[in-house]
């Protein structure tokens, strides 16, 4: 059974969420979102910080770009499964290309999300994310 809005607000607002995104712009768009479903956001702005927050903090879920400097999204989440092989990964991404998603699933991430991000979008996401744990 899906749960109601209230109840995936009650329940994502106590999870500590990392975010990692380098473009400016939808990071400053997506975090006015994200702070409506989430009390507790890390921001990092590339994959190389990414992991070294994560390294440094408990997290419950990863919200990650793909493309990035230093580091790419793909990398830091084959390195945050060296860390963590069973913490939730949310994959946003311009790319709606499958080879995208076929190169994180390896590590297993099941749940993708295409920029720009809507609301409607980030709820049917993390109501499947909160049913499946």
């Amino acid at each position: 059974m899906t749960p109601s809005l209230s109840d995936l607000l009650l329940r994502s607002k106590k999870l500590h969420l990392l975010y990692v995104e380098d473009n400016d712009s939808a990071r400053k768009f997506t975090l006015e979102m994200l702070t409506r479903f989430f009390d507790h956001i890390t921001v990092a702005v590339d994959g190389e910080e990414g992991l070294e927050k994560f390294k440094n903090e408990r997290f419950d879920l990863v919200l990650t770009d793909i493309n990035m400097p230093r580091m790419s999204g793909t990398e830091m989440i084959s390195k945050i499964r060296e860390f963590d092989k069973d913490i939730n990964i949310i994959v946003l991404s311009a790319h709606n290309e499958p080879n995208y998603y076929e190169e994180v699933s390896v590590y297993n991430v099941r749940y993708y999300l295409a920029k720009p991000l809507s609301v409607s979008q980030l709820i049917e996401t993390l109501h499947q994310l909160l049913e499946d744990t």
